[in-house]
């Protein structure tokens, strides 16, 4: 017999180090490697609460494919939401490789834009790779966020293709347009240009089914709830599950996720020979809205796009599942969503099997799959985008933490051995032990005020935008009074500015995130917000951007960033902006400057608008420089002390 090794975790692994006296002296003599083994940590914990990655090969309707040969325009996909939405975040879902095939062809350069008109007079680009090559995904999808742009019309078109013979080629198994949460490109008016159609496998249609290789949009921790599976005779497989909204309602679409069944050695399925209707009547005769799909053995959720307002719903199988066993109906979850909500939660479904009708059970409209949670679409495919780059820099992480450990349990080892006997060394080991407890403590505290104010009030702020806007279009209808369109305009900005500000208090709050590294990535999130209708450009120089920063400078450095950022909206008028971040001997040095009309001055020909600028420098007690001249722009140059960004101590 041959006995192999298991494979052990890089939690495991740490617990089995840290277990022996020396593990436990070699971290108390070492603060980088508890710093890295809590950041180790923290990515595990985060890493347990998100969505699984587990793609599952489509046997149909791969997506979109485009062949570009020499001469020919770039290839292009035109979405029509059918109505104007707030965009949040736009995700491309990489095609599967299929058989015979060693990559994806996820388009290399890209361009999205977005408009309010059809033909694109107003477009506003919102993501283009420029220059440089994409990376592969490895089948993520990709995110780009498009916040505070309105927009009816979405754009792709596919700059680089992957050669193959004398054309070029891509492909794209999904698009998804997402607002206020929702998926807002199910169901949308799709054209393209530079398609390679196949019937039934590639599409325009297939990328904005919903289908994609990623799987189920279900995560998080383990329960008992499956859904609810029938068993019916095979005589009369025949059954239908019936909704009553209790009056008629705008229905946006209805989604059905299959069940994994044992029975049939864990494939995923769902009712076969599916009929949905949507009805005002009770009886589902003058059906508004009909859709037909063979259903059965799926590994993807089917949504059907309806955006009708009806009040009954049929959902209809006329065909059973055969396990040998028996004849089953299964689902795993049920959802109807109206205007933001799932009403399937809030409504009872009625099943109707061999002339007898009986209530589902409540675990089909719960809000879990399959013994997961179900998420919304935008907050799983986020979710994924997360735990790419988590695994990502546990991968860069664990070796390092490997390694360091290594050296400093050999450097204990020989400590221990000259430490021995002398006393003090207990109480100075509980000391340590007690501050790092209390650290812990005081992180865990954060991440779950940081948790509360990202799901509660940033749940509750995309709902007061949802609502105001679902207001202005009654008033409109309605022709009421212009002032309360007015005011819901403004509700909704307000609405939409405090979400934003809200997420930087929640970055600001992230122990976990606190590098000099960590803030550039936020300079970049923040420019990409702030200076969108900007040529800008943000270069980072520094080779010491492992080095961690405190709370206070953290805060005061990003305040500092975003009001010089706020100054140029408000007064620069300019085209062009530069952000330069580097080193120079031991300080950084942030230099942002533009080509805009310069600052304002006051009666002392000083450049105004820079008090609180120079606030927020003498806090982080740095050297700042301020050149403007009119009509020829303004630079501001600000040179802080490495140890005032490193050093603890008290900033108000």
């Amino acid at each position: 017999m041959c006995l192999g090794l298991l494979p052990v975790s890089p939690a495991q692994a740490r617990e089995a180090q840290s277990s022996n006296p020396i593990g436990r002296v070699a971290r108390l003599i070492n603060p980088s490697l508890v710093e890295i083994e809590d950041r180790l940590s923290w990515l595990e914990d985060r890493l347990r609460g998100l969505a699984v990655y587990s793609p599952k090969p489509l046997n149909e309707a791969f997506g979109w494919r485009t062949v570009q040969a020499t001469g020919d325009p770039p290839p292009s996909l035109t979405l029509d939401l059918g109505d104007i939405y707030p965009l949040e975040d736009i995700f491309l879902v990489p095609a599967q490789t299929l058989t015979g095939e060693a990559r994806t062809f996820f388009p290399l350069r890209f361009q999205i834009e977005a408009a309010l008109s059809e033909d694109f007079s107003d477009a506003r680009v919102i993501y283009e790779t420029r220059g440089k090559i994409h990376e592969p995904q490895d089948g993520y999808p990709v995110r780009v966020t498009a916040r505070d742009i309105d927009a009816r019309f979405i754009r792709l078109r596919v700059l680089l293709g992957h050669h193959h013979g004398l054309q070029s080629l891509s492909a794209l198994s999904e698009l998804v347009v997402v607002s206020g949460g929702q998926p807002v490109s199910f169901g949308g008016r799709i054209s393209a240009h530079g398609s390679l159609n196949d019937p039934g496998y590639w599409d325009p249609a297939f990328v904005i089914d919903g289908r994609s290789p990623l799987g189920i949009w279900e995560g998080g921790q383990w329960t008992n709830s499956r859904g609810q599976v029938l068993r019916v005779h095979d005589a009369e497989p025949a059954t239908e599950w019936r909704i009553d909204l209790g009056s008629e309602e705008p229905v946006d679409r209805i989604v059905l996720f299959p069940l994994q069944m044992p029975e049939l050695g864990g494939v995923y399925a769902l009712p076969q020979r599916l009929s949905i209707s949507l009805s005002n009547h009770p009886d589902g005769s003058d059906p508004v809205a009909e859709w037909a799909h063979k259903g059965g053995e799926t590994y993807t959720p089917l949504s059907f796009a309806a955006k009708r307002t009806a009040r009954f719903i049929r959902i209809r199988s006329e065909a059973a599942i055969n396990t040998g066993k028996g004849h089953f109906q299964p689902m795993a979850e049920l959802e109807v969503w109206s205007n933001g909500r799932n009403v399937a939660r809030e409504t009872s479904v009625g099943i109707h099997q061999a002339g007898v009708v009986t209530e589902a059970e409540e675990t089909l409209t719960d809000g879990y799959a399959n013994g997961l949670r179900v998420f919304a679409v935008g907050t799983w495919m986020r979710q994924l985008t997360e735990r790419r780059a988590i695994e990502a820099e546990l991968a860069r992480l664990v070796p390092v933490r490997n390694s360091m450990a290594t050296e400093s349990e050999l450097n204990a080892t020989w400590g221990a051995s000259v430490a021995v006997g002398l006393t003090l060394l207990i109480p100075v080991a509980f000391a340590e032990r007690r501050r790092l407890v209390s650290r812990k403590q005081v992180d865990t505290l954060r991440k779950r005020i940081a948790s509360d104010l990202h799901d509660d009030i940033g749940s509750n702020l995309g709902s007061i935008s949802l609502i105001a806007r679902s207001a202005k279009k009654d008033l409109r209808r309605l022709e009421g009074p212009v002032e309360l369109v007015d005011d819901l305009d403004e509700m909704e900005v307000i609405a939409r500015e405090s979400s934003l500000a809200m997420r930087d208090i929640v970055w600001l709050l992230e122990r976990r995130q606190d590098t000099i590294g960590d803030f550039v990535q936020r300079m970049r999130d923040c420019a990409q917000r702030l200076l969108r209708d900007f040529d800008y450009e943000l270069v980072c120089r520094s080779n010491r951007t492992a080095a961690k920063m405190t709370l206070d400078a953290k805060r005061h450095l990003f305040l500092f960033y975003k009001e010089a950022l706020h100054n140029i909206l408000k007064h620069s008028q300019a085209t062009e902006v530069s952000i330069h971040v580097r080193d120079r001997r031991d300080y950084l040095v942030m230099e942002i400057s533009d080509n805009g009309v310069g600052l304002p001055v006051d009666k002392d020909s000083r450049p105004a608008a820079v008090r609180k600028l120079a606030d927020r420098a003498a806090v982080l007690e740095g050297r700042l420089e301020v050149n403007s001249k009119k009509g020829r722009g303004t630079s501001l140059r600000l040179e802080v002390k490495r140890s005032s960004l490193t050093s603890a101590k008290s900033a108000s």
